[in-house]
């Protein structure tokens, strides 16, 4: 049981297209043994306005193309739920930090479910990190799952 949490009823769990598999399997685990719902939740960023620079690319086509491997995305994670309750949402925004910690919040969530890369240095200055932003700034505990280098 985590401290702090006396009952688990809705679990967040915010995905990309990495490692999602591992992700959803240990939220389902978590899931089954508390009798909690899940919420699979992928955000994708707006495309940068110089796409437009590239032939045959326009905004709302690279915006069509993310949303539509969004809802993939969330259709294979769904699938991994078997028999739960899982809810899935799709959100266009930027960045994915705060709109993970606003939908915790909002849907008053017991715990958030979500990956890291783990990782260190350069990279993670350069790169950022949306499980650190996450695990600073959400309204609850955050569970987080080591994604192998790679995935």
């Amino acid at each position: 049981m985590l401290i702090g949490v006396t009952k688990l009823e809705r679990i967040l769990v915010p995905l990309d297209h990495s490692g999602f598999e591992g992700i959803v399997d240990v939220a389902v685990a978590i899931a089954r043994g508390a009798g909690a719902t899940l919420t699979l939740l992928h955000v994708y960023e707006p495309p940068n306005a110089a796409i437009g620079l590239v032939p045959g690319a326009t905004v709302g086509g690279e915006t069509a193309a993310a949303h539509d491997a969004g809802e993939a995305l969330l259709a294979k994670a769904a699938e991994r739920g078997g028999n739960l309750v899982v809810e899935r949402r799709l959100e266009l925004a930027s960045p994915a930090s705060r709109t993970i910690v606003e939908e915790a919040g909002r849907g008053k969530y017991d715990l958030i479910v979500m990956g890291t890369h783990a990782r260190r240095g350069v990279a993670r200055l350069v790169l950022g990190s949306t499980a650190e932003k996450v695990l600073r700034e959400a309204p609850c505990p955050v569970t987080a799952v080591h994604l192998p280098p790679g995935s």
